[in-house]
Order: C-alpha cells, then sequence, then structure tokens
C-alpha cells in the first residue's frame, strides 16, 4: 500500500526522513529541505515537497516552488500558479524497485498539480543522479552537458586519465607559486570566512556581467553554512596571505557539486583556479566522495563548458530539463496577455515556458 502527502517549509518530518533514506550515490543537497529552506528569500513562492511512499525500497519525493500567475498582472478569473524548483537540479527523487510505484507517483502528483490550479510546471533534472527517470509525463529535453569528475577510480587515475595535459601542467605552475587552498565545513564557516568569499565571488559576477539573478545577497550565503551544515564545503586559496579564489560545494554522501565561486582578475597569472580544484579533489577523496559534479556552460560547447572538459576527458553527460503544460487553456490566456502588455519580452523570450514572467519592455 502506498501513502501519498505533502510538506511544507515549516514542517518538513517525511521530507526530511525521505532524503535521509536516499543511496549515497543519490544524495544530492539540492533536494534537501536545508537548502530550500535557505532559498525561499530568493523568489516569491510556498515552498513544498510532495512524496509518496510505499516501504524503504519505493519512496519519491518532489521539492518545489508553487508560485502565484496572478501576481504577475495577468487577469486569469481565478487564482493560477506554477512550479519550477530551487537553482540548481530538482524534481522527484528517491528509490524505487518496482516500476508501477513511478506510475502510481506520477499519477498522484498530477491530480495534486490539478487541483491546485497549476497551469506549467518546469524542472532542471539532476544529471548526476538521473532522477528524471522518476517523472514519467514531462517533456524530457536535451539542452546543455553536464561535466563531472569520476573518483571512484583514484586520484591518480584523475591526474592521468581525466585530466588533460594542459591541467596537469597549470597544476604545477600553481604549486610553483606556494598557492595554498585550505577547506572550512559545518561550524567552521564563520560569518568573516563567509565575507571572503562574498568579496570574491561578487567580484566575478561583476566583472563576467551576470545576471542579475546571481548576485544573491549575504544572508542568501549565512543561511546556506545554517541550514546545510555538514554539506556545505567553502574553500578558499591564498598566494601569500591574499585570498584569491573560492569556491561554495554542496556534498553529501558520494556526491559533491560545485555550486558557485570566484578568483580575482588581478591573480590569473597564478592559475589558482586549476590548481583549487586538483586540491579540492584530494580533499573529497579523502571524505569518500565518487562523483564531483562541475556543472556546465551556458550554451552548449561554450568556453566554459570546454575549459571544464578538461578536467574530465571524454565526459559524455547530457543535462535535460523538462516542460508540462497542465493547462492549456489558461496558459493560451497568459500568453495572449502576455503578447500584448509586455511585447518586447515576449518577442524575447517567446522559447521558455515561463517566459510570462519576464515583464521587462
Amino acid at each position: 500500500m502506498s501513502i501519498f502527502g505533502l510538506d511544507t517549509i515549516a514542517d518538513t518530518k517525511h521530507w526530511d526522513e525521505l532524503y535521509h533514506l536516499l543511496d549515497p550515490a543519490k544524495k544530492s543537497p539540492f533536494f534537501s529541505s536545508g537548502y530550500y529552506r535557505s532559498y525561499a528569500s530568493i523568489e516569491d513562492g510556498k515552498t513544498l515537497c510532495f512524496w509518496g511512499m510505499q516501504d524503504e525500497d519505493n519512496f519519491l519525493f518532489y521539492p518545489l516552488i508553487k508560485k502565484s500567475i496572478n501576481a504577475l498582472g495577468y487577469d486569469l478569473g481565478a487564482q493560477y500558479y506554477d512550479i519550477s524548483g530551487a537553482y540548481g537540479y530538482n524534481g522527484p527523487i528517491g528509490k524505487v524497485s518496482d516500476p508501477q510505484f513511478i506510475y502510481l507517483f506520477n499519477t498522484e502528483l498530477q491530480a495534486f498539480l490539478q487541483n491546485n490550479r497549476v497551469v506549467t510546471e518546469f524542472v532542471r533534472y539532476c544529471p548526476i543522479t538521473g532522477n528524471r527517470k522518476y517523472h514519467n509525463y514531462t517533456q524530457q529535453l536535451d539542452v546543455l552537458d553536464n561535466v563531472f569528475i569520476d573518483l571512484s577510480q583514484g586520484l591518480d587515475t584523475v591526474w592521468s586519465d581525466s585530466f588533460e595535459y594542459r591541467v596537469r601542467k597549470t597544476v604545477r605552475k600553481g604549486e610553483s607559486y606556494d598557492l595554498v587552498t585550505h577547506f572550512f565545513r559545518g561550524q567552521e564557516i564563520t560569518k568573516s570566512l563567509l565575507e571572503v568569499f562574498f568579496e570574491i565571488y561578487n567580484s566575478t559576477m561583476q566583472r563576467t556581467k551576470a545576471d542579475d539573478f546571481y548576485f544573491f545577497d549575504f544572508d542568501f550565503f549565512q543561511n546556506l553554512a545554517s541550514n546545510l551544515q555538514e554539506m556545505l564545503l567553502v574553500l578558499i586559496t591564498f598566494f601569500e596571505d591574499t585570498p584569491i579564489s573560492t569556491e561554495l560545494i554542496l556534498l553529501d554522501g558520494e556526491l559533491a557539486f560545485g555550486f558557485l565561486g570566484g578568483t580575482l582578475s588581478e591573480y590569473y597569472q597564478y592559475k589558482a583556479n586549476t590548481f583549487q580544484r586538483w586540491e579540492l579533489l584530494k580533499y573529497l577523496d579523502t571524505i569518500g566522495i565518487k562523483k564531483y559534479s562541475m556543472g556546465g556552460g551556458s550554451s552548449r560547447g561554450d568556453s566554459v563548458y570546454n575549459f571544464k572538459l578538461n578536467f574530465a576527458k571524454g565526459c559524455d553527460n547530457p543535462f535535460f530539463i523538462g516542460k508540462t503544460i497542465h493547462n492549456p487553456d489558461i496558459y493560451e490566456q497568459i500568453q495572449e496577455q502576455w503578447k500584448a502588455r509586455h511585447p518586447m519580452s515576449a518577442s524575447r523570450s517567446a522559447h521558455l515556458l515561463q517566459g510570462y514572467r519576464k515583464l521587462d519592455g
């Protein structure tokens, strides 16, 4: 017999229990209540977790953010919503040995979304856990490539077989400058440490002219440290006594995910970014991490992706999104109003399922 339910961010009892039941190879902090609690202030909406359980070998849970569409100014006659996940990877995740349970879960999930007047659903599936297999009704599109480093065969194999020659050469050059990387996890992540990270990260976002979304406020990082505890790792690389490069890592079980980071441009010559990544891999190996996800680029085959691929020769790991229109009639009304009221935005973002959220112009 299967049971289904809904947790809120105020009561995450079942959510937390199911997260802890995940296999070590599936434990991604992006799906934890702590991550969603930290993210709650970034986007307006209600944080929920739809879950179902048959037994400890058959369970799924789906953290999501339910947002009002009417609040954007659309006149729809009744209240309607859309759903998506927090920044990063999302969608249903769990453990399934009985294929029938996937069907039951998705049937209950669709009924819940219909009853809650959800118009559209957008998902960024995790390419490391392969959780898209648990979502059987979405249109799933292969849109980018993810790069991950396999640590399961040991560091020697990573160094000789995963790294391109140029990476090994750059690491050695970084070592010649006597760079030092320090690691901080859980209670070791203090406010002053986060301030160092924040300064380097923001300078990098400004230099690269990143989208406004990526300028997270300082409270977000403090909340991550408070809510994720041991699932958060901050590393900082120093040249002499100056912090010049940093990265924030989410990790649990056998998985680690590069999240946010940066390097001061005036110290590029010291190759701190590449040196730091090798030091990170050595650290992750000591704590039993088997896969380190570096993410991908902004577009398929761009320079960022190609740079990351230098660390993982031959990595073939596509990244999928999922899209569903649950209420086509209301969606058509939204599209018509969007085009009439915000023609410039509608023209630029017509390809996006939830493009109607872009109202500039």
